[in-house]
């Protein structure tokens, strides 16, 4: 079992000692060096990650280039174009002929256009091949995401033949060691057969009678959020990935569902908030990006925000006369958003794991409504105890409650309702989330509360 907590420890040490362990100048520097060397190369690329940028250059030149090589795979994009530039070209090719080739195509897209061609150029053709069709897909389709190292078997090949070509060209990735897939002399896809099949059957069966057919297959251009929720709905560990001849093209891996996931999580955290998905982490993202992408965005909903100043003027009479109404402003308004953003998340994670679809709509729209009726009722009782406490006027008291019963369930209704709304326009429902959500409801709710208490209270 592995220490996680003494290789933090060893990580930690050698980063607050790096200028020794790179120069090796000193006995520790030299232990913690070899110390480095013996550790996981996904530990190495933390490392590197973590220390500052002229440091990570000198340490990945020194590292040896077996451990480099696999190091490199496990950094990240933005660090991978910042150092692959001053290593040398020997180097540089023995790196990239070993990256899968989804990987080498994000790093490339990074790269301007002038080194993308001279790295290509260092890159075998096939491989080359694999990366210039690659470049092509959208970001986010099956096919950037795949893993294109794959062998693959003959369909009129034997059981003997199939473990020939095995034990002679290996299997590349861990991922794809128990499943191999079949193709014709076509390249279309036929099926897929297990290791054990080749293993408990005799050696001159034919593939054809052990071939199990696909329980999913995934078109190259398929966008990526759908392969996770389709392969998590068949619970795959592995899936083909296939262009619309059904060209055999690669397999998509545990690995990528969890890039995926991943990534369609940040994104839609980042759209909760109003933020446009950032390509890298928060501080390798530039200053001027993130400036903008705020500014534009909070402008936007203190402009939408200004019509509830405007609603409450048209009350002016209504204010001056019942001065105690402007106490309970933020606790209902504040009440309002909170069930609204509560019902617009329960529908955005329904939609994105699939449990709510479009045709559920009603069902959701009609429990939703039952839930914020049932909430209205619960609230009104704590809110009219609250009010009389601080003003014992039963009129003034309903008309507050009643407020906050008719906010409250107007804003789950719309929390439930704009995601769909957006999900029928082919917008992430993600994006109604949060600041939009409360702007919108901080308006309406002005606007109930000021036209219940003036019905109420006559003014």
């Amino acid at each position: 079992m592995v220490d996680i907590k003494n290789i933090k420890e060893i990580l930690t040490h050698i980063e607050n000692n790096i200028k020794s362990v790179i120069n090796e100048d000193s006995h520790e520097g030299k232990q913690l060096w070899q110390a480095l060397l013996s550790q996981h190369s996904a530990d190495i690329a933390e490392l590197i990650e973590k220390i500052d940028e002229k440091n990570k250059k000198k340490l990945f030149k020194k590292l040896p280039k077996q451990i480099a090589i696999r190091v490199f795979t496990e950094l990240s994009e933005y660090v991978q174009a910042f150092i692959i530039h001053d290593l040398d070209s020997d180097k540089i090719s023995t790196i990239l002929q070993k990256m899968p080739s989804d990987e080498l195509t994000d790093l490339l897209e990074l790269l301007p256009d002038k080194e993308s061609s001279k790295y290509l150029k260092m890159i075998q053709n096939k491989q080359r091949n694999k990366i210039i069709s690659l470049l092509h897909l959208p970001a986010e389709s099956a096919g950037r995401m795949m893993n294109s190292d794959v062998v693959t078997l003959q369909r009129d090949f034997t059981v003997k033949k199939s473990i020939a070509l095995i034990q002679k060209v290996g299997i590349p990735t861990e991922e794809s060691s128990r499943k191999i897939y079949v193709t014709n002399k076509e390249n279309v896809l036929v099926g897929y057969v297990n290791l054990e099949d080749l293993v408990i059957n005799k050696p001159e069966t034919p593939l054809t009678k052990i071939i199990h057919k696909p329980d999913l297959i995934i078109d190259v251009h398929e966008d990526q959020e759908k392969v996770a929720k389709d392969m998590h709905h068949y619970g795959l560990m592995l899936a083909p990935v296939v262009d619309k001849e059904v060209h055999f093209l690669g397999v998509i891996t545990p690995e990528d569902v969890i890039d995926i996931v991943e990534e369609e999580a940040s994104e839609d955290l980042y759209k909760v908030s109003g933020l446009h998905p950032v390509e890298h982490s928060y501080f390798q993202t530039s200053f001027r990006s993130l400036f903008f992408q705020r500014s534009i965005w909070l402008g936007s909903l203190l402009l939408l925000q200004s019509v509830s100043p405007f609603i409450l003027s048209q009350y002016k009479d209504l204010i001056d006369a019942h001065i105690f109404l402007s106490f309970f402003y933020t606790m209902l308004i504040g009440t309002g958003g909170n069930a609204g953003n509560q019902s617009a998340m329960l529908v955005i994670r329904g939609l994105a794991t699939g449990e709510i679809t479009r045709s559920g709509a009603w069902k959701v729209l009609i429990r939703e409504l039952t839930m914020s009726g049932a909430l209205a009722i619960v609230l009104f009782l704590i809110t009219s105890i609250r009010v009389y406490l601080l003003y014992p006027n039963i009129i003034a008291t309903i008309a507050v409650g009643l407020s906050l019963s008719l906010i409250v369930t107007t804003s789950m209704l719309l929390g439930a309702f704009v995601p769909f709304l957006l999900e029928r326009l082919n917008i992430d429902p993600a994006h109604s989330a949060a600041p939009f959500l409360a702007t919108i409801m901080d308006i309406i709710g002005i606007f109930i509360y000021c036209n219940i208490c003036s019905w109420i209270l006559g003014v």
